[in-house]
């Protein structure tokens, strides 16, 4: 149901908030969002030459890809609930030191347990910082603008994905340089900049917006007053994972995200791999072309945010856009041609990154308060397991058969129940927030935020 206030322009002093955000808070976290997809999603675009050097089947490499998210998936609260006590800037900066360094650890595994364990520990490292950003962003917004601050995060999801690809199947051109491979090059370098973004976070991020002197005091009372998260919430104490546990929405929005993600996280690992047979590339050759599904994702995500911006409805878009995620792995699936192959992938990515950021929104409403950073966790980090689930299912079918055709075809599935799901989850979340967009606040509301900080 369409909010009557979508059409709303966004009263003044929140304009100005986002303006500052934009240049000071925004950029480091779509950086950190970058790095963090490149350095998880690499090993798709190196399956061919690593798999020859370590013998592994289809299977095995689906295994090894999905096992990062084991460990993100048991770390994902504890580790959000450490960002809530020790503050934002201190755990980021710990969470991309470490996951750099494991990136970089990923360059020597010898074998096939060596790499199952260094994935592992490469999802520990990393656990926590998507939902802790997504925590962390939603104490500088008001509710009208968090869609598009999550979305101008997201877009460097598939930015990442798209250039990674291409920067990825470049470095495997140093192969033989110093006597080692090129897809332990690029692990090695590309373990960098998460090392060095965690050093720059520890000194310039600043852990909420009390504590920038950028910010107006009438700035900073209108985000105390209208943000969709308190500074205050102490959603590091264990008794908000017992509330959370119990909280119904909860395992509805796990659900949700489980089926949204299953069939992402399958074409990501095996993009490259779906490339090289339709196209009978070479590994270089696939990652620069499994670059173009992340652009057109990109381009959708954007459009998608203005309109939901603009409309305030989120229900059909939503479940629309999980449709054409299915129709087009069914396509991808189906068809003998490579480039609509090529297309139905883009659809599928498209269906993805253009609901992601409205979902989020979703979340951060629906568990306001001190339950939002266990919250966020939960579902970031138990639906991750899609992430194993997919790559896994994958990679078994396509020993089995020749083929990653019936592992597409079971991912769509699961593209249709979760636009079931998004349904009736985002109207039950308008019902019970309000909407996407509140009602603005007047000018005089406006006056009275500026009168209590004087």
């Amino acid at each position: 149901m369409t909010n009557p206030a979508g059409a709303a322009a966004p009263p003044e002093i929140e304009v100005r908030i986002y303006r500052k955000m934009l240049l000071r808070v925004i950029p480091i976290i779509m950086l950190g969002m970058f790095i963090s997809y490149i350095d998880r999603a690499n090993i798709g675009v190196l399956a061919g030459p690593m798999s020859e050097d370590l013998g592994l089947t289809a299977a095995a490499f689906g295994l090894a890809a999905g096992l990062f998210y084991i460990g993100y998936c048991f770390f994902e609260i504890p580790s959000n609930m450490a960002l809530a006590k020790f503050g934002a800037r201190r755990w980021i900066a710990r969470i991309m030191v470490t996951w750099g360094v494991v990136t970089m650890l990923m360059g020597v595994v010898q074998n096939e347990a060596t790499l199952y364990i260094v994935r592992i520990m490469l999802g520990i490292a990393e656990a926590g910082f998507s939902p802790g950003a997504l925590l962390f962003l939603a104490l500088w917004c008001p509710p009208r603008m968090l869609t598009k601050t999550y979305s101008m995060m997201n877009l460097a999801v598939p930015i990442a994905l798209a250039v990674g690809s291409v920067v990825t199947s470049a470095l495997l051109s140093l192969h033989g340089v110093l006597g080692i491979a090129g897809w332990r090059w690029a692990f090695l370098l590309e373990g960098l900049p998460a090392l060095l973004l965690g050093i720059y976070i520890w000194f310039r991020l600043p852990n909420r917006p009390a504590e920038v002197p950028w910010l107006t005091g009438a700035e900073k009372a209108y985000l105390a007053e209208t943000g969709v998260q308190s500074e205050n919430a102490s959603a590091h104490e264990f008794k908000q994972l017992a509330a959370v546990l119990k909280h119904p929405a909860a395992w509805m929005f796990t659900l949700l995200y489980f089926c949204m993600t299953i069939g992402y996280w399958a074409i990501t690992y095996f993009l490259p791999t779906i490339v090289r047979e339709r196209f009978d590339l070479g590994a270089a050759g696939a990652g620069f072309v499994s670059a173009i599904p992340w652009v057109f994702s990109a381009i959708v995500m954007m459009l998608v945010s203005k309109s939901v911006t603009r409309t305030g409805e989120r229900t059909w878009h939503l479940t629309i856009l999980q449709l054409l995620g299915a129709a087009g792995l069914v396509t991808a699936a189906s068809t003998g041609s490579a480039v609509l192959a090529l297309v139905g992938i883009s659809l599928a990515g498209a269906g993805f990154f253009g609901s992601l950021s409205t979902f989020q929104t979703m979340e951060a409403q629906a568990f306001a308060g001190g339950l939002a950073a266990v919250a966020l966790a939960m579902v970031n980090g138990l639906a991750s397991l899609s992430g194993l689930a997919g790559p896994y299912v994958v990679g078994v079918l396509k020993d089995v058969t020749g083929s990653t055709d019936r592992g597409l075809l079971i991912m769509s599935a699961f593209f249709v129940v979760a636009a079931v799901l998004v349904f009736f989850m985002s109207r039950w979340t308008d019902r019970v927030t309000g909407g996407l967009i509140t009602h603005a606040p007047t000018h005089d509301a406006e006056e009275d935020v500026t009168a209590r900080t004087a």
